[in-house]
C-alpha cells in the first residue's frame, strides 16, 4: 500500500451506517488516505461483548468500504477498553491505587491491570483474532497498540492523579524486578533503602512492598525511584508484548502506539509510567499525541508544539525510527459546556500539520474527522455532527493538496541536523515529581527550550542512557536544565564530552543527587567539578537574584548559588549584586564548561529575564549552532516559526504563523531568508500558490530569496 501522509480518526458505530461511504468519500476528497479506528471507540468492548462471541459484521463492512475507495486502515488492538465481562469474570482485574481503591469501570480507558494474567490471556486471544481476520485485507495498513499507553491521567474523583498499580499481580512482578535490580542481594536493597525516618530491615524480597506514599511525605526517595522506574519499564515491555504477538502472525504490516510528552496532568510520565524513548524501541513507528488547543497552549505557550515535536523526533531518532502524530485537534477542543478551550480554525490546522512535518513527522492524523454525539466535551471535527463540511474542512482540503505535493520530500527527507541538545532524564523527573517540585523542572525544561527556540537554534533532547551510548559526541553543546540527579557514570561521560571539545552549559543544583537519590558530596558532582573548575554546594532559595552580565542587569530565579572557583583558569562571566560569581566559564581539555548559578531557564519561562537567551546567543556564535537557515531572527520576531526538511534532491522550507500573528497584522509579508541547500538547485517554487521564485547565492554559499509568509496558512517553499 502507498505510504499515507494524511489521516483521521473515524468510528463507524458512532454514526449511521448510511453515512459511512459519504464520510469516506469526503475524507478521500480532502486528501486523507488513512483512517484510524477500533483503538478505543469501537474497540474490544464492542467487538467481543460476550467472551468468545465476536461481532465483526460492522467492521468487515467498513474494511470493505475502505478497500473499495482505496482508503487504508490503522487498526487498533483495542486493549485499552476491555469488555465488561472481563471485570465480571476477574473481580480483581481493575487497577488498584495506593489507598487500596480499585479504579472504576466505565470511567476512562486503561482501567484493567496490564499484569493481570486473565487480562493478558484474553487480550492475547483478542489480538490474535483481529490480526488473523484482517491481516490479508487490502485496506489494512498498520496496527496501533493500545491507546495512550499507561495509567489513566484524568483524576476520577477530582484532585490530582492517583498512583497505580498496587494489585497482587503487580506487587509480585515488582518484587521479582527488585530482586534482579539488586542482584538478588537483600542487603544491597536494605542499604539503598536507608532512611532515618523509618528503616525497615528486610530479610528477603518477598517482604518488600511498593511505596504507598511519595517522598514528599518523608518516604524513602530510593523506593520511589525504583517503583516508578519499574513502571516505565513495565509499560514499555507491555508494548513489546503486544508487538511480538502481532509479528508472530503478521510480519508485513507496521506497528505503532501513541504516547505523550509534557502532558499537563503528568508532564514527564512519572505517574502514567511512560518513557517514550524506551517505548519507541518496541514498535515499528512511534506515535505521539499533541493538542496545542487543549488548555489553549497555542496562545499561552507558542513554542509548546515545537518543543513536544522535537522531543518526539528525538525519541524516534534515538532508535532510528520514524514517528507519526497520531492525534491532533480537528476543531473546537475541550471544555464541556463552558468551552471550548480553543475555537480551532483553519489557520490552526495549517500550523499544526506543517509544524509536525517540519519536525520530521511522517504522518499527521486528525482526532477525529467527525465528532461524536455521546461525548459533549468538544473534540473537534472537520465536518459537523451531521457530517456536513465546515470551513475547517475546506482548509483541510488545501492542506491535503499541499501535503501530497510535498510527499516525496516528507517520506524520504530529514530535518536539519542539530548541533545542540537539552538533557532530560527519567530518573531526575521521578525525583522531582516525588518530592513535590515537578513544576520547577517543567519550567526549567520549558524555559531552556524557549531560549533555543527564540534564538532560532535547532535542538535535540538527549538522555543519560543515550549519553552512555556515546551519543553526546553528536553535539557541540549540551545544556542541563535543573538536572538535580546525575550519576557518576553520566558525570564522567559529560566531562569527557567537554574534554574532547564539546561545550557543556550547566545550571544551579547540577548533580546534587546521585544514583539512589542520595546526596552527592560535590556540586557539580564527581568529575564535573573538574570540568567546570568550581564548587557550588551552598545556596539560598526562594529569591530572584539579580545578575550583571555584559553590563546589563538580569533576573535569575529561585536559587542563588555560592560559586567557588577551584583554579585560576576559571573566568567569571557574570556576577550577582554582591559581587559573587553568577556565571563562570572554564576551559577543560579541548572544550569549555559554562556554569550558571541560578535558574535562568525558569526566569525566562516566568518572563522575568532573557539572560539565558543572551548566553546561548554568545555560545551559538562561537560554535556555529544556527543551522542551515538564517533569518537574523526576522521570522520569530515577525511571528513565524520555520523548518527545513531535506532529501537528496529536494529541500522544503516550511513557515507557519504563530497564533498571535494569525490573529492580527497584515495578511502576508515579505521576509528575506538565507538557506544552505546540500544539493544543486535549479528551481524554487511556492507549493501553495504555484509561483516560481527568484533566488541567488551569497558569498558563503547560502541561497538567498524573499519569501511571502501568510498569517492564515503555511508557506511551503520547495528547492529542486
Amino acid at each position: 500500500m502507498h505510504k499515507p501522509i494524511y489521516a483521521a480518526g473515524y468510528y463507524p458505530l458512532a454514526h449511521d451506517p448510511s453515512d459511512w461511504e459519504r464520510d469516506i468519500k469526503n475524507m478521500k476528497a480532502a486528501g486523507i488516505s488513512l483512517i484510524r479506528t477500533a483503538e478505543i471507540f469501537c474497540g474490544w468492548d464492542q467487538i467481543e461483548p460476550e467472551q468468545g462471541k465476536f461481532e465483526f459484521d460492522w467492521l468487515d463492512k467498513f474494511f470493505d468500504l475502505c478497500g473499495e475507495h482505496h482508503m487504508g486502515i490503522l487498526l487498533g488492538t483495542g486493549t485499552a477498553t476491555p469488555p465488561y465481562w472481563l471485570h465480571e469474570r476477574y473481580n480483581d482485574v481493575n487497577i488498584v491505587d495506593n489507598t487500596g481503591k480499585s479504579y472504576p469501570n466505565n470511567v476512562s480507558y486503561s482501567w484493567a491491570c496490564l499484569n493481570h494474567p486473565g487480562y493478558r490471556e484474553n487480550a492475547e486471544n483478542y489480538i490474535n483474532t483481529i490480526v488473523g481476520r484482517y491481516k490479508n485485507h487490502p485496506a489494512l495498513y498498520a496496527y496501533q497498540i493500545h491507546n495512550e499507553i499507561g495509567f489513566p491521567f484524568m483524576p476520577h474523583a477530582g484532585g490530582s492523579m492517583s498512583v497505580y498499580c498496587y494489585c497482587k499481580h503487580c506487587k509480585a512482578k515488582y518484587k521479582k524486578w527488585l530482586s534482579s535490580r539488586y542482584n538478588h542481594d537483600i542487603e544491597k536493597l536494605n542499604h539503598a533503602y536507608s532512611w532515618n525516618a523509618t528503616h525497615t530491615r528486610y530479610q528477603n524480597f518477598d517482604q518488600v512492598e511498593p511505596p504507598e506514599a511519595s517522598p514528599s511525605a518523608w518516604s524513602s526517595l530510593t523506593r520511589w525511584i525504583d517503583w516508578r522506574t519499574f513502571w516505565m519499564e513495565d509499560v514499555a515491555d507491555f508494548v513489546k508484548w503486544q508487538n511480538d504477538i502481532i509479528k508472530q502472525s503478521d510480519k508485513e504490516h507496521l506497528t505503532s502506539t501513541n504516547t505523550f510528552f509534557m502532558k499537563s496532568q503528568d508532564p514527564f510520565g512519572v505517574l502514567m509510567g511512560l518513557d517514550p524513548f524506551k517505548i519507541a524501541e518496541n514498535v515499528d513507528v512511534i506515535g505521539f499525541d499533541i493538542y496545542p488547543g487543549s488548555g489553549n497552549k497555542a496562545d499561552r505557550k507558542p513554542e509548546f508544539s515545537s518543543m513536544c515535536l522535537d522531543m518526539s523526533r528525538s525519541a524516534a531518532n534515538s532508535c532510528n525510527k520514524d514517528y507519526w502524530m497520531l492525534e491532533t485537534e480537528s476543531g473546537p477542543i475541550n471544555g464541556w459546556v463552558m468551552g471550548p478551550d480553543r475555537n480551532v480554525t483553519g489557520s490552526d490546522l495549517w500550523r499544526n500539520n506543517f509544524d509536525a512535518i517540519g519536525h520530521g513527522c511522517k504522518l499527521n492524523l486528525y482526532q477525529g474527522f467527525r465528532e461524536w454525539d455521546y461525548q459533549p466535551i468538544h473534540w473537534g471535527g472537520l465536518v459537523d455532527l451531521d457530517g456536513n463540511p465546515t470551513r475547517r474542512y475546506y482548509d483541510a482540503v488545501k492542506i491535503g493538496e499541499t501535503l501530497h505535493k510535498l510527499e516525496k520530500t516528507v517520506q524520504s527527507g530529514r530535518t536539519q541536523k542539530s548541533a545542540a541538545a537539552i538533557m532530560i532524564s527519567r530518573e531526575n523527573a521521578i525525583i522531582m515529581q516525588g518530592i513535590g517540585q515537578e513544576n520547577f523542572l517543567v519550567n526549567a525544561v520549558s524555559g531552556a527550550y524557549k531560549a533555543f527556540w527564540n534564538n532560532e537554534i535547532p535542538v535535540d533532547f538527549i538522555t543519560p542512557q543515550l549519553i552512555a551510548q556515546g551519543k553526546a559526541e553528536d553535539y557541540k553543546l549540551i545544556y542541563t536544565p535543573l538536572m538535580a540527579q546525575v550519576t557518576k557514570e553520566t558525570a564522567d561521560m559529560l566531562a569527557r564530552f567537554v574534554y574532547k571539545g564539546g561545550t557543556l552549559l550547566g545550571s544551579a543544583r547540577l548533580g546534587m543527587l546521585g544514583e539512589k537519590g542520595w546526596l552527592n558530596h560535590q556540586i557539580p558532582c564527581f568529575s564535573l567539578s573538574d570540568a567546570f573548575g568550581i564548587s557550588s554546594f551552598e545556596a539560598t532559595a526562594g529569591s530572584d537574584p539579580i545578575v550583571r552580565y555584559n553590563g546589563e542587569l538580569y533576573c535569575g530565579s529561585w536559587h542563588r548559588e555560592y560559586i567557588e572557583p577551584l583554579c585560576d583558569e576559571v573566568n567569571v562571566l557574570a556576577e550577582f549584586e554582591d559581587g559573587g560569581a553568577a556565571v563562570t566559564s572554564h576551559s577543560y581539555g579541548e572544550g569549555k564548561a559554562i556554569y550558571i548559578g541560578t535558574h535562568s531557564d525558569m526566569a525566562l519561562w516566568e518572563n522575568k529575564s532573557d539572560l539565558l537567551e543572551k548566553i546561548l546567543a554568545h555560545i551559538a556564535e562561537e560554535n556555529n549552532l544556527y543551522g542551515a537557515l538564517r533569518t537574523g531572527g526576522a521570522l520569530r520576531k515577525n511571528g513565524f516559526d520555520f523548518h527545513l526538511v531535506e532529501s537528496d534532491s529536494q529541500t522544503a522550507l516550511i513557515a507557519v504563523a504563530l497564533p498571535a500573528r494569525s490573529a492580527k497584522g497584515a495578511d502576508s509579508e515579505i521576509i528575506p531568508v538565507s538557506v544552505k541547500v546540500m544539493h544543486n538547485v535549479s528551481s524554487v517554487s511556492d507549493l501553495v500558490t504555484g509561483r516560481e521564485l527568484t533566488f541567488s547565492y551569497d558569498e558563503n554559499g547560502f541561497l538567498t530569496l524573499n519569501v511571502e509568509l501568510y498569517k492564515d496558512r503555511a508557506s511551503v517553499i520547495l528547492f529542486k
